[in-house]
């Protein structure tokens, strides 16, 4: 499952990109009581949030960003609250 966000607030992927990695922080995701790394493709416009049982991948094209989830057993039933949480924080500042 993946939610597809357009942009409104910037104009392009190199913005949203930005904006997105400035906003969407370490201490962001520790709100779900989870420790997680994030690494920042620079050159393909991309932002991976790891975790213990969990990845989110945050996908930058022209006109909208795609994030993607992949939950281990145990983080499978908030998947979609996650994804939900997360695509009501982005459509704010993209």
């Amino acid at each position: 499952m993946s939610v597809s966000i357009p942009y409104k607030s910037v104009t392009n992927a190199d913005d949203a990109y930005k904006v997105v990695k400035k906003n969407i922080t370490k201490e962001e995701i520790e709100k779900w009581n989870v420790s997680a790394d994030l690494y920042y493709d620079e050159d393909n416009k991309i932002i991976t949030a790891k975790g213990k049982g969990f990845e989110i991948v945050f996908d930058f094209q022209e006109s909208e960003m795609i994030a993607d989830a992949k939950m281990g057993f145990l983080l499978k039933p908030l998947k979609s609250k996650i994804l939900g949480y997360l695509e009501h924080k982005v459509k704010k500042i993209v």
